[in-house]
């Protein structure tokens, strides 16, 4: 064998050897960035569905006061007396409803908008004739709370009655 072969062979030798103890701390280092970047992102995607949650939930709630106000309102233009303690509908009206509140009118036997143990407080004021504003507020403390930032998801909903 002559002196060029061995030195070939020698060099490919040294190319095949495989990683060094650098290269792979360095391989790891960089796949544990990597996975740490995806996880951030899946627990802020995981908050925002949480936000979006809790506002549709809230707007939802506003939207069957509206209704409910509606229906009063419908109810006084076909001479059926309202019930004007749960529900007062007049011009400057407002009424704030909370869990345990005129139970039987806002609870699931009436216009089922609030629970016994909900999460929310609802309150309401009629502007003028025909407008109607709707706050819908999360609980900040106490046993039945909404899980994540929920605490800046007030929703203001805005209606016009006919």
């Amino acid at each position: 064998m002559n002196a060029f072969a061995r030195l070939r062979r020698r060099r490919a030798g040294a190319c095949a050897r495989g990683f060094t103890l650098i290269e792979v701390l360095v391989a790891f280092f960089i796949l544990f960035v990597v996975t740490l970047a995806v996880l951030q992102m899946l627990s802020m995607a995981y908050l925002v569905n949480l936000g979006s949650l809790i506002r549709t939930d809230l707007t939802y709630r506003a939207q069957r006061v509206v209704e409910t106000i509606r229906l009063q309102r419908y109810r006084i233009a076909l001479n059926v007396p309202p019930d004007d303690t749960c529900c007062p509908v007049g011009a400057g009206a407002s009424k704030t409803i909370s869990p345990g509140d005129c139970t039987t009118f806002w609870g699931p036997d009436g216009a089922n908008v609030m629970e016994a143990n909900a999460r929310y407080t609802l309150s309401y004021s009629i502007n003028g004739t025909n407008g109607v504003t709707v706050q819908a507020t999360p609980l900040t403390s106490g046993p039945n709370v909404y899980l994540g930032p929920a605490a800046n998801k007030v929703v203001v909903y805005v209606a016009q009655l006919q």
